[in-house]
């Protein structure tokens, strides 16, 4: 696959680079492949705010099951899990 690419300068510690090029020798690659891979991962694993705040306010609502109830009603997505 052909991809369009820019170069980007990163700064890394001694230790990050040894496990990059650790990475890199073991999976018969380049550095800045792998790095690639670890960016792609990264950025598609991310919730959205939205999820956080239901996971925060989750914790907090524990106990409060007819307030929470009360707040949520407005939105059948949004709920406090038992």
């Amino acid at each position: 696959m052909l991809r369009c690419m820019q170069r980007t300068n990163i700064y890394l510690t001694d230790e990050q680079q040894r496990a990059l090029a650790a990475r890199a020798r073991v999976g018969g690659t380049t550095k800045s492949a792998v790095l690639r891979e670890i960016l792609d991962a990264g950025l598609a694993d991310t919730a959205p705010v939205d999820d956080a705040l239901r996971t925060a306010f989750a914790a907090v609502a524990d106990g409060y099951d007819e307030l929470a109830a009360l707040l949520f009603a407005d939105d059948p997505d949004l709920h406090v899990d038992a």
